[in-house]
This record gives structure tokens, sequence and C-alpha cells, in this order.
């Protein structure tokens, strides 16, 4: 009698082969490997990925790497070839013409572009979004501003996270199943006496790049490399918790007194004025919200170094 797996067993299993495109970046792989890490076979991964994120690995894959090395073009000090590095690419010439296939500009061009296509919809959007859910209606703009910044060098980290949304309204999605994922996030890291952990939230994607129907956001436990133990993993597993590799460096950091989806948008506004501005470079696209109280948080943007 055939197998036929539960909707939500196909989601998790999905989800779990875009974990892993998202955490071998650069990495060379084959489907295969993917669905040997998920222990089922190729046919029923090619298909069943399909499915569920409605298109297919490979294309998701090559779509990815392609839509976060914009990002690195955007906001990075990084030039073409290593971006192309960061991103799968052996060859710049190879990087160059899978580029100019999906966006139809050079990487060079595109660099330029003042405005992308899909951010000032993104940002609207969101916008909108998040005046529907916040009844206070406050202003907090005036508190991102580079001068209450700080910083801090965070070290080689491990992601253990939750997909909150796939599909139709991503931000909306993330808002409504916050509460629930934060208060489970934090019984984890009580129960296993992670003092050095972190709350946070963000996106899989490139923000200004990605179509926002097909963004991807998150709540995970952010804990550092040296506090993780097999039991530790043993209980991520149970969780069923994915997994990102997350770089140690440098972060300048902004505590704001709202909650993390009120901070979402003046957020990236902060970031690309003062990107724009020279003011300082991301060294990837992982920028995040901690999460201190429901009306406290604190913003992560990883940079090379400050230029002023």
């Amino acid at each position: 009698m055939t197998h036929n797996p539960p909707a939500r067993e196909m989601e998790l299993m999905a989800l779990k082969a875009l974990s892993y495109a998202d955490d071998h970046m650069s990495d060379s792989f084959e489907m295969k490997d993917v669905a040997d890490h998920l222990g089922i076979s190729y046919s029923y991964f090619y298909h069943s990925f399909t499915t569920v994120i409605g298109e297919p690995y490979w294309q998701y894959v090559k779509r990815h790497r392609l839509e976060v090395s914009a990002g690195l073009l955007r906001h990075s000090a990084y030039n073409i070839s290593e971006i192309g590095d960061r991103t799968g690419y052996a060859t710049v010439a190879a990087y160059t013409k899978a580029f100019t296939q999906l966006f139809g500009k050079s990487p060079r061009n595109f660099r330029k572009i003042d405005t992308l296509p899909n951010e000032q919809r993104t940002l609207e959007t969101i916008n909108h979004i998040v005046q529907a859910f916040d009844k206070k209606g406050t202003l907090i703009t005036p508190l991102f501003s580079f001068e209450r910044t700080e910083t801090d060098h965070l070290p080689d980290s491990t992601l253990f996270y939750t997909l909150l949304s796939r599909g139709q309204d991503p931000v909306a999605q993330m808002i409504m199943k916050m509460n629930r994922e934060e208060q489970r996030m934090r019984e984890i890291i009580s129960n296993n006496y992670l003092v050095n952990a972190k709350v946070i939230t963000s996106t899989l994607d490139s923000v200004p790049v990605t179509e926002y129907e097909r963004m991807s956001m998150y709540a995970g436990i952010l804990i550092p490399n040296k506090d993780i133990t097999p039991a530790l993993e043993h209980t991520m597993a149970a969780e069923k918790l994915m997994i990102k590799r997350m770089p140690g460096g440098h972060y300048i950091t902004l505590p704001v007194p709202t909650d993390f989806a009120t901070a979402g948008i003046p957020m990236y506004e902060f970031m690309d004025r003062n990107i724009k501005q020279g003011v300082f470079k991301m060294s990837g696209t992982h920028f995040f919200i901690s999460i201190l109280s429901p009306n406290s948080c604190v913003i992560y943007i990883p940079h090379f170094k400050q230029l002023i």
C-alpha cells in the first residue's frame, strides 16, 4: 500500500530543504545530497518540494542565491567576484551570466540602481500591515539615528529557527504567530540554561530584492557555538527547528523601545540611508532584531567597519 504522508510532514520536509539551501549558500551540492540529508528518495523530494513551495528546488536555489547576491551588491562593500563566490559561483563570468538572465542587468549595472523594482512596493505593503496591527500609532523614526548606535562583536553562532511564513502576507503571518513562537523559544532557553542566547527574528531573504509574497520570515534562538552540546542539538531536532550558521563579527546595534514589527520599516530605511551616505557597509544580509520584551528590541546589523 502506498504511503501518503500528511501535508504537514511534506511541508516540514520542504522547509528543511529550503533551510539547507540557505545554510549552504556558497557550497556546491546536488539535489541528491539534499534528498539524502532528508532521508527520502530523489523523486519524492523533487515532486514534494515543488508541490509545497510552488517552484522546483533548483530554481529556488538559484533564485535565492542571486537575490541574496543582489542584496550584497546593494549594501555590502564586497566586489563582484567576492559576491559571486559567496553565493556559489565559481567564476565571475558564470555569476554575471546567471545574474543578468534573472534581473536583466549585469551586477555592475544593478549596483547603480537607486530604487529597486520590488523595494517600494515591499516597504509600502509592510508599512500598511504594521499600521493595521499597531494600535498606538507610535512615531519612532527619530530614534533611528546613527548617533544612537553602539557596536558589538558576536562569536560564531548557530540559529535554530522556525519559519513563520511562506506565501501570502508573510509579515502579517509573522506578527500573528510571533507571541506563541517567542514563548516557545524562551521556554527552550530557560529549560536548557542558555544564558547567552538571543530570541531573534528576521528574514532569510534580501528585503529590497525578493518579491514580498516570497519572503520567508523566521523566529529563532541564536546561540554561540561554544554553548552548543549534542544534547542541545537533540532537543532542537525534537522541536523541529531548522539550522542556519551565523558568522561571528562586528555588528552595529541600535536599541529601540518598541515591538519588533514597528521597528521593521524604519530599520530598513536606517540601513539603506546610511549605506548610501557611506556611513557603513554591511558584511552580509543577516541583519536581525533581538527581542528583549514586548516593547523593547535591539537591531543588529553586520558591518565591515565604521567609515566615519
